[in-house]
């Protein structure tokens, strides 16, 4: 959806994919748009395009893809692509269609990628005068159905569908279309309870060497109640002034600090200005009437995680299970049982004195006190390796394509500012 900050992912991705040799095109349907028009001597603007007729929207959208499409089809048989799209747009109140699917058949992708992103980050980064009057509650549920529409996009073509945080970094999707054989990880541990820079700096440490071994899908790469650091300030609507947020994030340490916008999924990032921000209460102005908070946008979101996470169960390959403390976490026990009852093996490390429950074992395929013990039983075990490097160009085709080719069809939102 727009403000996820797409375009700088896939275009990270597309710089990666560089360095390493890989021959990677991205196709982006809104900018092939533009310049059509440009080419006929017409001006589409940003702020009015959704605005433009719907038969006239759809003639340019299916021009764009007529043109990609034969671009795609030129491509030499070793090539990769990235198609970035939205699946909707939501607009004026009304869900608008971002995609005509005739030409998924036409483009036969590969997979299917929704990058998603915190709900305060992507009201951040939306900058634009159309924007101001969007509401929180409209935005959680434009996520939601991007997500949705393009998960059902990729169930019909039979295709997998990976949803990635953008916080992840442009590696997780670059793995997953030039490392295929890499096993997925969903990595679960108790994120209301790990406080304190020895119990997070453990974690860190755990997950940068799960990392060498598998592609991980954190949960934590997604957070509703942080802002990023170097997006712009979209909060034009008068809720929150810059300063407000230049100071929250100027206290707000990557090393774990306490401020109201740490603490993944803690209490301490359901209070203060992230609380304020979500409520979404504005008073009477330029931009409309007075809007009284909605506290529904709370559990909204509550309702999200849990869906948003075993989405990243299903995805995933196996479960990898981090738990350093003895305190219950809900959430790690039904992961787990959600990850055992789809058929996916559980790997755990306990790290406290005292053995675990057996509501905690029941529910694991292998269990370790000791991490070394759980990365030489992985390695070991050969469910997760480093995979060979193998060259960009594998030959052969396949229904004319690359072997290779792990073309992604992105319903990866427009980026208002691109």
């Amino acid at each position: 959806m727009s403000g996820t900050g797409r375009t700088s992912y896939v275009h990270a991705v597309a710089e990666l994919a560089e360095r390493q040799g890989k021959d990677l095109h991205v196709f982006d349907v809104r900018d092939t748009m533009f310049h059509l028009a440009r080419e006929r001597g017409e001006e589409l603007e940003e702020e009015t395009i959704l605005d433009v007729f719907p038969t006239a929207l759809g003639a340019y959208r299916a021009a764009a893809l007529e043109r990609i499409t034969a671009e795609v089809n030129a491509l030499t048989p070793d090539a990769s692509w990235i198609l970035v799209t939205h699946a909707t747009f939501s607009w004026n109140y009304s869900i608008v269609p971002g995609l005509d699917v005739y030409y998924l058949n036409l483009l036969e992708p590969d997979a299917y990628v929704t990058i998603t992103d915190g709900i305060l980050s992507i009201r951040q980064r939306l900058t634009e005068e159309r924007w101001k009057r969007v509401t929180i509650n409209n935005l959680l549920w434009w996520r939601d159905v991007e997500r949705a529409a393009t998960e059902m996009m990729a169930a019909w073509q039979r295709k997998p569908h990976y949803l990635i945080g953008r916080r992840q970094g442009p590696e997780t999707l670059y793995r997953l279309m030039f490392e295929p054989d890499t096993t997925t990880a969903y990595l679960s541990y108790p994120m209301t309870h790990l406080e304190g820079e020895e119990l997070l700096g453990g974690l860190e440490r755990f997950r940068q060497t799960l990392r060498e071994r598998m592609v991980v899908f954190d949960p934590a790469a997604v957070d509703d109640f942080t802002l990023d650091r170097d997006a712009p300030i979209g909060f034009s609507d008068g809720s929150v002034q810059a300063h407000e947020i230049g100071a929250t994030l100027a206290s707000n340490k990557l090393d774990g600090g306490t401020s109201e916008f740490a603490g993944v999924g803690g209490l301490a990032s359901k209070s203060g200005l992230a609380r304020d921000l979500i409520l979404d209460a504005r008073p009477a102005g330029d931009h409309g009437p007075e809007r009284a908070p909605n506290p529904e946008n709370l559990d909204h979101i509550d309702g999200q995680i849990v869906d948003r996470d075993y989405k990243l169960i299903d995805q995933a390959a196996t479960v990898v299970v981090y738990y350093p403390t003895t305190t219950l976490s809900a959430g790690v026990i039904c992961e787990m049982k959600d990850a055992i009852h789809r058929g996916k093996r559980v790997y755990a490390l306990w790290l406290p004195d005292k053995p675990p429950s057996p509501f905690f074992t029941r529910y694991c395929t292998k269990w370790f006190r000791e991490e070394a013990a759980l990365f030489e039983y992985l390695d070991e075990a050969r469910i997760a390796r480093a995979p060979k490097r193998r060259p960009a160009a594998t030959g052969g085709r396949v229904n004319g394509r690359s072997r290779q080719s792990a073309a992604q069809v992105a319903e990866l939102a427009e980026e208002p500012s691109a």
